[in-house]
């Protein structure tokens, strides 16, 4: 198939901030592609832990051409517009470096234009990419709760799947019509609002369901939260995702209702035996009308309930030895953090004055809503 592929060209566009630790294998991993790019543009933020020089060893060594552009400070989408601008091919593809990649990957995202490439290069302009983890690098107790949480990382391509620009192809037209990734974002969200205007746009695209790059994931529940956070603040700062937000707010707070119920039928419990001297026998049955508005307000707090009932169930799936009751009981604790480091990075977002952050939501809306 590589072969049949001999005739396009396409450009590795992908951003790096501080990855020394993971770079080398990267490195090993794409020099080992079946079907390797003209060139690979990388835009470094600023890193501070070797990272440039290591690519700059893999550059005078490797037989790809590889660009290192440097920008410090810059975020994501800045980085892959720095990148993309510099491509001189038709054919762009998109990843996050730190990931991992089977030596099949750029091949299989590139087949549905394999074939015959000069009667189906025209066909598709977008090509969106699965991604998943390595199960056996899982290794902490909070990757293992996030594991969980995410059910084993199941592929589900379906009309709701928000294509991640870690494992993306696209002509260079469509980045220029939709005018590049979203610079005024501070961190992230910026591949998802570039897979909606995709869509708006009416671009054809199709879908390589095979996950062939792999996520790395973090090993803190903190780091957990940061990441959850940030993409809340992204969110929050392009005011997408709305109904997941709001839905997050209530429930969060009818759990939270309900742990407050539970203390006070304790509180019930605990001053109906006192004042009843239970000690004595003389005990009293309590009008049970006393109970009444607790008990209401007890049965609408239940929803609050749903994700802690979602996580068993996502539990019941993976549960073995390695994804054992602790790493259970961590996940629901991963959970109640994320959940709200997510809510105070969107209402951060919210809260944003920045002028250039509402010019280029109101121009974002304003495509979308065309």
């Amino acid at each position: 198939m590589a072969q049949q592929l001999n005739q396009m060209q396409f450009t590795l566009v992908s951003t790096i901030f501080n990855e020394a630790s993971r770079l080398k294998q990267t490195i090993t991993d794409l020099e080992a592609q079946t079907l390797k790019p003209q060139e690979i543009i990388f835009t470094d933020a600023g890193s501070k832990d070797g990272s440039i020089e290591i690519l700059e060893e893999w550059k005078q060594n490797s037989t790809i051409k590889i660009t290192v552009l440097i920008e410090k400070g810059c975020n994501v989408a800045r980085g892959r517009n720095l990148a993309i601008e510099q491509a001189s091919t038709e054919w762009i593809v998109s990843t996050d470096f730190g990931c991992r990649f089977h030596s099949n990957w750029l091949e299989k995202l590139l087949s549905p234009i394999s074939k015959n490439y000069e009667l189906t290069a025209n066909s598709y302009n977008v090509i969106g990419g699965a991604f998943t983890i390595i199960e056996e690098d899982i290794n902490t107790l909070a990757g293992r709760s996030d594991y969980i949480l995410q059910r084993g990382y199941p592929v589900v391509m379906d009309e709701y799947f928000s294509v991640s620009s870690r494992s993306i192809a696209y002509k260079k037209e469509v980045w220029e019509k939709i005018g590049g990734y979203p610079e005024w974002l501070t961190l992230a969200a910026d591949d998802t609002i570039f897979w909606k205007l995709i869509k708006k746009h009416d671009f054809k695209y199709t879908f390589v369901e095979e996950p062939l790059v792999y996520w790395g994931r973090h090993k803190t529940n903190k780091t957990f939260a940061k990441e959850a956070f940030r993409y809340g603040l992204g969110d929050g700062e392009s005011r997408i995702n709305y109904r997941n937000f709001w839905s997050n707010l209530i429930e969060t707070g009818l759990r939270y209702m309900f742990y407050c119920c539970i203390l006070i039928w304790i509180s019930l419990g605990i001053n109906s035996l006192v004042s009843n001297n239970l000690i004595s026998k003389s005990y009293q049955p309590t009008n049970l009308t006393t109970y009444l508005p607790i008990a209401l307000l007890t049965l609408i707090s239940l929803p609050g309930l749903r994700s802690y009932i979602n996580t068993f169930k996502s539990w019941q799936v993976v549960k073995n030895n390695k994804y054992n009751f602790k790493a259970f009981l961590n996940a629901l604790w991963q959970l109640e953090l994320s959940r709200w480091q997510y809510l105070k990075g969107y209402i951060k977002g919210l809260r944003d004055k920045d002028e250039k952050k509402k010019e280029g939501r109101e121009k974002m809306w304003n495509l979308l809503n065309r």
